[in-house]
């Protein structure tokens, strides 16, 4: 396969780096790397319509990009003199979880979506390790795991759907059993944020204010990709990049619908 890595930690962060290794690792693959020449984290869909962007090739199939994580990827399925086509778009890995409602803020399962928009395969990998630099963090056991599941799994893989991977990290709650613990197939849970702001300054009528922390949790539901990393399994969501509510839109059809039978 022909894929494109990319992600939103920004080109020299750890986890990009053991994900080009796990997938080069056996041969298979030809490996490209188009990411964001610094940190993006938090920039979901972000896309840079009003400014130029400067791709620089820093080594051979190797890019940065001073724009957002979509920029990137819309780049590399859109600059043919430069790029061929790509059969996998793989952003990660993430310095952090992407869980829950994280998604949506999230820039590296907005990298994954911008391919999926385009009929590009697409999987977003995230782990929930932190480090400060984001250059050591150890990221190779899912690294490592996600090149395993792709090549077991790269001929069932649909179209159109992000698959948003998350490999947990052992802890005094969760066990991990040994390097490639067993998947799940999940739901998007639901993330619950507690932010809290601080106003620095006040001027006439302006305001400098500052986020101070952002304490995040998550609803308790069963089969949710929560759960699956509670419990030391990776979890697999397919995230859809169409996004009408149909039970909402029925509703209002039939009371549209009763009305104008009614009148």
């Amino acid at each position: 396969m022909r894929i494109l890595l990319s992600n939103d930690d920004g080109f020299e962060a750890n986890g990009l780096r053991c994900l080009k290794r796990a997938l080069e690792a056996d041969g298979k693959h030809e490996l490209w790397v188009v990411a964001p020449d610094r940190e993006r984290s938090a920039t979901s869909m972000a896309l840079s319509i009003w400014s130029d962007l400067r791709l620089r090739r820093v080594a051979e199939r190797s890019y940065t990009v001073d724009g957002f994580p979509a920029d990137c990827v819309n780049l590399a399925l859109h600059v043919p003199e430069e790029f061929p086509a790509f059969d996998l778009v793989v952003s990660g890995v993430n310095h952090g979880p992407n869980l829950g409602d994280d998604v949506h803020y999230s820039g590296t399962v907005a990298a994954a979506r911008q391919a999926a928009l385009h009929d590009v395969l697409a999987i977003a990998v995230s782990s929930p390790v932190r480090d400060e630099l984001k250059k050591t963090a150890d990221l190779e056991r899912p690294a490592r795991w996600v090149a395993n599941w792709i090549d077991r799994h790269a001929a069932d893989l649909s179209k159109g759907i992000v698959y948003n991977v998350n490999y947990p990290q052992e802890s005094a709650d969760v066990a991990i059993d040994a390097d490639f613990p067993a998947e799940r197939y999940t739901y998007q849970g639901r993330r619950t944020y507690h932010d809290r702001y601080q106003t620095r300054s006040v001027r006439h009528d302006e305001w400098i204010v500052s986020l101070l922390e952002s304490e995040m949790g998550h609803r308790r539901e069963d089969h949710s990709d929560f759960e699956a990393i509670l419990e030391g399994r990776v979890s697999i969501t397919p995230l859809s990049t169409y996004t009408t509510h149909i039970t909402e839109l029925r509703r209002w059809f039939h009371r549209t619908l009763s009305a104008s039978t009614e009148s």
